[in-house]
């Protein structure tokens, strides 16, 4: 835990997923502050209710990070009043603190309520021990991966049941119901609500049913209905012991549009671009490492010379236990990729209020490989 605390005698861990990625700890609402950690030279504090005190008190015996185990405060009092207690016991005179999250009412009573205490923002610092994942959290997230590829088997599979001639299509929101459920009933999470766009809805890279159309507060969202010629973008993900996997494929119902097969093979030539790159320069063992910049201006390229606009979005982004986290492949801030990161890799090609093609896989970057995660098929699929 040095890192952590360099030029600090304590950081305090507001950010829920830190926490849990210290100390094991998940709260009933990832979105409350249900716990909190102290880190100090001593160990790691983990600050939460008498509600999870059973819970909490067999983390100990499951949870190490380096040579710090955590050590259980249960507390009813306000944060405050134990930080206090703490901070005394271990002569803590610089105190840092996430300043990413944070918020200001928080800080004005840690002002009030630390008085002699220098409170230091800092960035990242947690976020940057999650970037290189080890041998537990990949095994979560090539899980996670595989269920992923599982449910889109099945939901080719409900598609095909779904277009009998002559008949109303399924909708949007049906389908993201199907893929919910078959993930939930397969024990894991949904690592983010699922995007499932028809026809000319797929022109917006995070689409939601609910922004398209004005609507009364008692009527149901129920998207688009499907067409006999139409496309499909889906893109979701599962969540296997708090790891997230993320995917996009785009289906074609009824033979495509000239159009769409060549955006298609045109995004498809673009993500390959990428992962050949990306592989070829894990394997030269290149000293500066796979840069994101050089990826992101690769795949851009491909699009640009097919004609196709650029994509309004990264080349990628890291996946762990935050679906959009550490590093983004990114030509606004360039990025040295290194052996154990699981990036994304989904360059898109956007026509505003016609259609969208995405293909996005899950690439886990090794010392002379890259391991792309996503199984499922990228062949033009037709149904």
């Amino acid at each position: 835990m040095q890192k952590l605390l360099k030029n600090l005698d304590a950081l305090l861990i507001t950010n829920q997923t830190n926490v849990r990625y210290l100390t094991g700890f998940v709260g009933m609402a990832e979105n409350e502050r249900e716990a909190y950690c102290l880190v100090t030279a001593s160990g790691i504090y983990l600050i939460t209710s008498p509600l999870y005190a059973e819970y909490a008190k067999n983390l100990v015996l499951h949870t190490k990070r380096g040579s710090n185990y955590p050590i259980i405060q249960l507390s009813n009092k306000p944060i405050n009043k134990t930080l206090t207690k703490l901070i005394a016991s271990n002569s803590v005179k610089k105190l840092g603190f996430e300043e990413n999250n944070l918020i200001v009412a928080e800080y004005g009573k840690l002002t009030k309520e630390l008085p002699g205490i220098t409170l230091v923002p800092t960035q990242n610092k947690v976020e940057d021990l999650r970037i290189i994942k080890q041998d537990n959290e990949i095994d979560n997230i090539r899980q996670a991966a595989k269920l992923t590829d599982e449910c889109f088997d099945f939901i080719l599979e409900k598609l095909k049941t779904c277009l009998p001639a002559g008949r109303q299509g399924v909708t949007e929101q049906e389908i993201a119901w199907e893929i919910e459920s078959f993930i939930r009933k397969n024990g894991a999470q949904l690592a983010f609500s699922p995007i499932v766009a028809f026809g000319e809805n797929t022109s917006q890279p995070h689409y939601n049913p609910n922004f398209t159309r004005p609507r009364l507060e008692i009527e149901a969202p129920q998207g688009e209905a499907l067409k006999d010629q139409d496309i499909i973008l889906l893109d979701f993900g599962s969540r296997v012991n708090g790891y997230c996997s993320d995917m996009t494929r785009v289906v074609f119902i009824g033979q495509p549009k000239d159009e769409w097969r060549r955006a298609f093979q045109t995004v498809l030539a673009a993500q390959q671009t990428a992962l050949n790159r990306l592989s070829h320069m894990a394997y030269e063992k290149n000293p500066d490492g796979a840069r994101g910049l050089a990826l992101d201006r690769m795949a851009r390229g491909k699009i640009e010379q097919a004609g196709f606009p650029d994509y309004p979005h990264s080349l990628g982004h890291g996946v762990g236990l935050d679906i959009h986290e550490a590093p983004r492949l990114t030509m606004k801030k360039d990025v040295q990729l290194k052996p154990g990161m699981v990036v994304t890799i989904e360059p898109g090609v956007y026509i505003e209020g016609q259609y969208g093609v995405r293909l996005e896989d899950l690439v886990l970057l090794k010392e002379d490989c890259v391991e792309v995660l996503s199984r499922s098929t990228k062949d033009v699929v037709i149904l």
